[in-house]
């Protein structure tokens, strides 16, 4: 566990210090299993999901959990665009990860779209805040 000083110091840094530049994406219109499978294999939490050039919205695991499986949902037919979340929250890649905190903590969500001059760069994560 990261001591007070360590804390503060990572909570004072930008956004994009912390941030993966990584980016996995997914077609409006996979099945709920592919979706699972893709988040699986590359060990992310959450996919942006990817129509006609542009992003349309966000598919997390808790996503998947709550609002696919609690809910009866049938994975190998019934398709992301229905289960992910949109608009896509996003912060700026300077702004502080105090900020990405806050921001995930008032709207209830562990992963934040960052944009760098209004274009979606990279994905942060409650997991890399506390890393």
């Amino acid at each position: 566990m990261p001591d007070t000083d360590d804390l503060e110091e990572k909570l004072l840094s930008e956004v994009g210090d912390l941030m993966s530049r990584e980016i996995r994406t997914i077609a409006p219109d996979t099945t709920l299993r592919e979706a699972s499978r893709l988040m699986g294999k590359y060990n992310v939490g959450s996919l942006l999901v990817l129509g006609g050039g542009q992003y349309l919205g966000i598919l997390t695991d808790t996503d998947l959990a709550r609002k696919g499986l609690a809910q009866g949902v049938n994975p190998e037919k019934d398709k992301v665009q229905s289960f992910m979340s949109s608009p896509i929250i996003t912060i700026d890649i300077h702004r502080l990860v105090e900020e990405a905190r806050a921001i995930m903590k008032g709207k209830g969500i562990r992963h934040l779209a960052v944009t760098e001059e209004g274009k979606i760069v990279g994905i942060i994560s409650l997991g890399d805040l506390i890393r």
